[in-house]
C-alpha cells in the first residue's frame, strides 16, 4: 500500500467515535444523556502491516452529540494524520425504535487541500428487548475533487450474560465489504474495553484486527 492510498482511506476510515461500540463501523441511532461526555480509543492493526491509533471523544450538547478526533496511521515507513469532527441527531420514534443522521467532515495533515470530505449517514436502531438491539446504516462518503462512495451495513447486538456484549456487523466501506466480530467487556460503571475482527469480503482494502478503550463521565 502506497501513501497515497494510506491517505485516501482515511476518509473512510471509522474516524469518529461510533455510538454503537467504539471502533465498529455501524452505527447507532442515539446520543449520549444530556450532559454526558464519553472518550474512545484503539489501536488496530490491519493486513499487511497497516496500524493505526484513534484518540477522540464526544459530548451531548442540547439536541445533538457533538464530537472530535484523531488518528495516526503508518504504514511500511508511510505516515498520515487526520482530524475529524461529528454532528450527530437521534430522535426516539417508539419505545424500541429510534432514528437518526450524522455528518463527519474530514482534515488530513500535510495535503493542499487539507479539506478531505464527508460522510453522511441515515441511522436507525430497533432494540426489541434490553439485550438485543440491531442497528442499520445507509449513506455516502463525498470526497473533496473527487467521486463519493457508498457507505452503510447493519449489526446486530446481543448481551448473553452480565457486562458483555458480543457484536456482529456486515458493512461496505472504503469500496470493500466486511464481516466484523466482536466482543465488549463492560469493565465498571463508566469504562469498557472491546476488541474485534474485521473480515475483508471483497474490495481493495485489508482485514484488520482493534482494541479499544471507552470512558464516559459527566451524566446528570
Amino acid at each position: 500500500m502506497n501513501l497515497t492510498t494510506l491517505l485516501a482511506g482515511l476518509l473512510a476510515a471509522p474516524l469518529l467515535a461510533h455510538g454503537a461500540g467504539g471502533h465498529h463501523s455501524v452505527d447507532d441511532a442515539d446520543i449520549l444523556p444530556a450532559g454526558a461526555c464519553e472518550q474512545e480509543n484503539w489501536a488496530s492493526r490491519a493486513q499487511g502491516g497497516v496500524r493505526l491509533l484513534h484518540v477522540g471523544g464526544a459530548c451531548r450538547l442540547g439536541p445533538v452529540q457533538l464530537g472530535a478526533a484523531a488518528e495516526y496511521t503508518r504504514d511500511q515507513g508511510a505516515s498520515a494524520t487526520a482530524w475529524g469532527l461529528e454532528v450527530k441527531w437521534a430522535h426516539a420514534v417508539t419505545q424500541s425504535l429510534s432514528v437518526g443522521v450524522v455528518a463527519q467532515p474530514v482534515w488530513q495533515a500535510h495535503l493542499r487541500p487539507r479539506y478531505q470530505g464527508v460522510s453522511a449517514l441515515a441511522l436507525a436502531t430497533w432494540r426489541p428487548r434490553d439485550k438485543l438491539a440491531f442497528h442499520a446504516n445507509a449513506g455516502r462518503d463525498f470526497f473533496n475533487g473527487g467521486e463519493g462512495e457508498k457507505r452503510g451495513g447493519i449489526a446486530a447486538e446481543w448481551m448473553p450474560t452480565q457486562d458483555w456484549w458480543l457484536t456482529a456487523e456486515r458493512y461496505r466501506e472504503q469500496a470493500t465489504h466486511f464481516t466484523r466480530a466482536g466482543v465488549r467487556w463492560l469493565a465498571a460503571e463508566h469504562w469498557s474495553v472491546d476488541m474485534s475482527r474485521s473480515h475483508r469480503l471483497a474490495g481493495p482494502a485489508p482485514s484488520n484486527w482493534t482494541i479499544g478503550l471507552s470512558l464516559a463521565f459527566g451524566a446528570d
